[in-house]
């Protein structure tokens, strides 16, 4: 696995200065902007950006909003930036109401725009988001740029985020305009992107295309941190008000109670208490992350194989948008703004087995991770990802017409209106335009033009995400209610795991589950690909790329296990897995002194050519660890291990000292304590 960090890399090597070559098939303008060099660096159409009026649209109301701010009228209790991030046409028409026509001319002008001009040309637009990011810092207008960090992060322009760095940003969509604004690093605003398309919408066709040029911006470069562990935020949508522990740092295996939940913390954790709240975050093994995953997103796949493809592509995901929430101080949360990670105190073994089965195996395109975008039923259509040319909008060969991909919800139009906020509606509610997948791209909500995603967020926001599972919808009103009556679930993107169960029932392999929903990419454990070959004895599983080379470790471990087991008293069904070289086990491992193996549970990595010795240390160190129902402190882990096989350290010399005075068999009935007496 790589390791990444987001670093600025400048625009003059990582983007060439005309983007023509990234709109293919299209037609508009683009401009983009470097605040610090005080040029423009890259364009599309630069004279047109120049000249020609366009219909700017819903990016205006960060100017609109400037522009209340500064007559003096916002509160807080307004809730300003939610309405931007969704761009909530009744909330700004209200704002415009409240302010005097002098004070909207006077506010647009001080960012060089005319209010009453019904068009502008993208280079004004340019210059006026220019004088509204130089002002950045100040405190008063910090729900305009909440709004835009937010529209980008779960709002209408959420397709422009890219893993290396925030993006915040505006959309817009008129009957000829597609526009995006924006910049980034959100936190220290450095390149301003505007964008035009002359069709489509500013969330589904601009903001990708945005997604495209900041990720040219941006790019990632080695550092140390290990790549074998992800900092995860538990109870990061509700973090608890109570808790068993104070603030303070705690070992792995600590429990943690909140009064609701009861689990122990998969790594270290960290508690934090900030505004009558607690805040935990913990360093997770990236497999038991995985594993995490797989309860919350795969806890009903039936078969293997569509359990072993979700495997690979939650770890991918996880490799590939690390760093989501390193604004604020983590890699991720635990819910499905990332992946729905769910620790549990009874782990089932199906989901851990094909995560160990998978270990470290990943889906790589053109040299980088995949953007495994993944979700619950297609709906018959996939739908294209504007970070990934592999996956297009086609139709999904393996979905079949189930009443359980079918779904219909009811509710009163005077309670959905209350719920948007919408004080003025009229008797209209309707689909206005579609993909060509089918799944609704804009609406009319009772009189006010809205964007589907936009809204579909908004409801799963406030009411709940089961109430909209997708797009894919017809609306009906009948005297007071609404009811929308609609196929699929989730966005549509990816790895449908209803078709992958399918195709796992019909005897598809992994790799082909994959294949189909990923064209184009391959797995490996880095970018060059490394296929394992399994070999199996009936007490140990070994996967390696070299089975001519590792057949006669396989025997070998055979027999050193039933020694093993002899001596201890314990069973165990270790995996072990043999990497090519070195820096292909330090990659997966993140181990990067001299250590000569690394094992987690059953689960033994060793690098190629190891010694008889470190394989027999290995494999009781999962002998034990498949043993234990305690955290046992890390001197008697090793040290037991070193003891037992007679090898000299400090930790080796305690543990002997132990034995001598309890005696081996009591030792042993200790560590099967569920109560570690240590």
């Amino acid at each position: 696995m790589l390791r990444f960090s987001a670093w600025i890399l400048f625009a003059s090597l990582a983007l060439s200065q005309d983007l023509k070559p990234l709109f293919i098939n299209r037609s508009g303008s683009a401009l983009v902007y470097d605040l610090k060099a005080s040029k423009t660096i890259a364009f599309w159409n630069q004279p047109r950006a120049n000249t020609l009026p366009l219909r700017p649209g819903s990016v205006l109301k960060p100017f609109t909003l400037a522009a209340f701010i500064e007559a003096g009228l916002y509160k807080a209790s307004l809730k300003a930036p939610e309405a931007l991030a969704y761009s909530n046409n009744e909330f700004f028409d209200q704002l415009i109401a409240r302010m005097e026509a002098a004070d909207l001319e006077r506010g647009y002008a001080r960012f060089g725009l005319n209010y009453r001009a019904p068009t502008l040309t993208l280079n004004d637009l340019l210059n006026a988001t220019k004088r509204l990011i130089t002002r950045h810092r100040e405190e008063r207008l910090r729900p305009i740029f909440a709004g835009m960090e937010e529209a980008v992060s779960y709002g209408t322009a959420r397709l422009a985020a890219i893993p290396a760095t925030t993006v915040a940003g505006k959309t817009g969509t008129t009957s000829t305009s597609a526009v995006f604004i924006g910049y980034a690093p959100a936190a220290q605003p450095r390149y301003l992107l505007v964008l035009h398309l002359d069709s489509g919408s500013g969330g589904g066709d601009a903001a990708p295309y945005a997604a495209k040029i900041f990720s040219s911006l941006f790019a990632t470069q080695p550092e140390t941190f290990d790549p074998s562990k992800v900092s995860l935020r538990l109870f990061w949508q509700n973090p608890p008000t109570s808790l068993n522990l104070k603030p303070g740092n705690y070992p792995e295996g600590t429990l943690i109670d909140t009064g609701l939940t009861k689990l122990k913390s998969p790594g270290t954790l960290k508690v934090e208490f900030k505004d009558n709240r607690y805040l935990l975050t913990t360093q997770v093994p990236l497999e038991d992350y995985v594993s995490a995953v797989l309860h919350g997103e795969a806890s009903g796949f039936k078969a293997n194989a569509s359990r072993q493809a979700m495997a690979i592509a939650a770890r991918t995901y996880a490799a590939h948008f690390r760093r989501r929430h390193s604004e604020e101080g983590f890699d991720f949360c635990d819910t499905t703004h990332c992946q729905d990670a769910r620790f549990t105190l009874n782990e089932r073994k199906d989901l851990r087995d094909a995560v160990e089965s998978t270990t470290s195996e990943l889906l790589w395109f053109e040299g980088k991770t995949a953007a495994t975008y993944y979700h619950a039923d297609s709906g018959g259509w996939l739908e294209s990802a504007g970070d990934a040319p592999y996956l297009k909008r086609r139709k999904d060969p393996w979905w079949q017409d189930q009443p359980d991909a079918h779904w219909t919800w009811s509710t009163s139009i005077a309670q959905l209106a209350s719920t948007l906020n919408l004080s003025v509606i009229k008797p209209t509610f309707g689909v206005t335009s579609r993909e060509p997948s089918g799944r609704a791209r804009s609406l009319d909500v009772f009189g006010h033009p809205a964007e589907a995603a936009a809204f579909r967020l908004l409801v799963g926001r406030t009411i709940g995400w089961e109430k909209l599972p997708s797009r894919l919808f017809e609306v009906s009103l009948k005297q007071k209610a609404i009811t929308f009556t609609g196929v699929g679930r989730g966005h549509g993107i990816g790895l449908p795991q209803t078709s992958a169960e399918r195709m796992a029932a019909k005897a598809k392999t992994h790799v082909e589950i994959l294949a189909e929903y990923y064209p184009g990419t391959r797995i490996g454990i880095n970018a060059s690909g490394l296929h394992w070959t399994s070999l199996k004895t009936p007490r140990i599983t070994l996967f390696t790329t070299n089975p001519s080379r590792d057949n006669q470790v396989l025997a070998q471990a055979e027999k050193d296990l039933v020694a093993l087991e002899a001596l201890t008293g314990f069973n165990a069904n270790p995996v072990i897995r043999i990497y090519p070289s070195r820096e292909a086990f330090r990659d997966a491992t993140g181990i990067l002194d001299r250590v000569h193996g690394a094992t987690r549970g059953r689960n033994v990595k060793l690098p190629p050519n190891s010694k008889p010795h470190t394989i027999r240390h290995e494999l009781l160190h999962a002998l034990l660890e498949s043993n234990a129902t305690a955290s046992h402190p890390q001197w008697l882990r090793e040290g037991l291990v070193q003891a037992l096989l007679k090898e000299k350290s400090a930790d080796a010399d305690r543990a002997s000292a132990l034995i001598a005075r309890q005696g081996l068999k009591q030792v042993l009935q200790s560590w099967h304590s569920s109560n570690s007496p240590f």
